[in-house]
């Protein structure tokens, strides 16, 4: 299974990740004002629309097919399946949101959501190969992927600070991430190219392979498309209720939390996911559920009790002396967060059973429904109804699917014992 050398460089990916964010952020903190924090993440937003609708359907598909597949045909077969289908998806997203945001007017220009769309569809070929490493349990490999990416955000923050404009930003960003997307294309291309079965078998394998990754395609198209539009909307809606510098403040304490659900979701996504899936349908899968718990929620609730403390600090630090927010908000969001990452436990579960009906299902009710919820209650809007409207929205969001995975696992042993009988 995963060897202590995989969990080492999986938390090395995650650290690489979070230290590239918090940095970027800081320097924009330093360099432009709260403001200038809030409409990087609303670019950022947008370039996450673009390659999630691959990375959080397809990409998360093809990490648990490699996991249970057996013959390096199927690998290879897989892997071409999914840079056509992740390509795809991406770059069809992309041309809706330039279709929309040409007819959007705001504080930020309709040619940087371009830039940003752009960017996304790029961002889909490194994430098809780190799918591909996850599901074979090569971690190590996706490390060195990591630190070569962290060098985009390192040069992206020089820019800053040398006083770049954020659409230049964007331009080294994208720029950078296309010269390192060249050099995998054509690695990912020889992979998938590298097939072990007869010639007149390919047509057919890769019906299959696509046939299989094509159930993901829904998952793909709900999460990539709810979660980072719900963000975009989050922000708008804070923005007209109170001001776009407390929008910075709400995305500071969002990125100090981050620490540790970002933390928790590599690990979940990077560890636990190609155990539960090799898994499922045996006696072992709830004993890594069990397993994943006690590894990730554990230190979770007291990493984000420490930083509920010690929160003024944390953002000062972060940032500067201007991020403020109350303490009662920073508990309920700290709170919040530990339930999303509850959440999450039970989510890569039924993305490990192929469950994609429940996934898109329960998405409604994370980042989707605590936009509705912003907006419902818009009228005497606060930093704490907003924490409190969050903790809320992943209460529902966590009762979904834990009820799901439990009532698909039964299914799945009544389904075996019936087969065996």
């Amino acid at each position: 299974m995963t060897s202590i050398q995989s969990v080492l460089a999986a938390f090395g990916i995650i650290l690489v990740d979070l230290l590239g964010r918090a940095g970027l952020d800081k320097v924009l903190a330093i360099a432009g004002d709260p403001t200038m924090v809030a409409h990087w993440a609303q670019l950022q937003s947008v370039v996450e629309l673009v390659s999630t609708v691959a990375l959080a359907g397809i990409l998360q598909g093809l990490t648990v097919l490699i996991a249970q597949v057996r013959t390096p045909s199927g690998e290879s077969g897989l892997l071409g399946a999914a840079l056509k289908l992740g390509s795809g998806a991406s770059l069809a997203v992309a041309l809706v949101v330039l279709m929309v945001v040409a007819q959007v007017r705001g504080e930020i220009e309709p040619d940087m959501f371009m830039l940003a769309a752009l960017t996304g569809c790029i961002m889909v070929i490194p994430a098809t190969l780190n799918a591909y490493w996850l599901g074979k349990h090569q971690q190590q490999r996706m490390l060195g992927l990591a630190l070569l990416g962290s060098v985009v955000v390192l040069l992206v923050a020089i820019g800053a600070w040398f006083g770049l404009s954020l659409r230049n930003l964007l331009l080294v960003q994208c720029f950078m991430l296309a010269i390192i997307a060249c050099v995998i294309w054509r690695y990912l291309r020889k992979l998938a190219g590298r097939k072990l079965s007869p010639a007149g078998d390919d047509q057919a394998a890769d019906t299959r392979y696509l046939q299989k990754l094509i159930k993901f395609v829904p998952v793909g198209l709900t999460i990539g498309i709810m979660s980072p539009v719900s963000m975009l909307l989050i922000r708008g809606t804070l923005a007209e209720s109170l001001s776009w510098s407390e929008v910075g403040y709400l995305q500071a304490l969002w990125r100090s939390a981050e620490w540790v659900t970002a933390t928790s979701a590599g690990v979940l996504s990077l560890v636990f996911l190609p155990r539960l899936s090799a898994t499922y349908g045996s006696a072992r899968f709830w004993q890594e559920i069990v397993r994943a718990g006690a590894m990730v929620l554990i230190p979770a609730a007291f990493l984000l009790l420490l930083i509920c403390f010690f929160q003024r600090a944390l953002l000062a630090t972060l940032y500067d002396g201007r991020f403020v927010v109350s303490d009662m908000t920073a508990a309920l969001f700290m709170l919040g967060s530990w339930v999303r990452i509850f959440s999450w436990l039970f989510l890569f579960g039924l993305f490990s059973s192929h469950r994609t009906i429940l996934i898109m299902t329960g998405e409604v009710l994370s980042l989707p429904f605590f936009a509705l919820l912003l907006w419902l209650f818009a009228d005497g809007m606060t930093l704490e109804r907003a924490a409190l409207l969050y903790l809320s929205s992943f209460l529902a969001y966590l009762c979904f699917n834990a009820i799901g995975l439990a009532i698909s696992s039964r299914e799945t042993t009544t389904a075996g014992l019936i087969k065996q009988e």
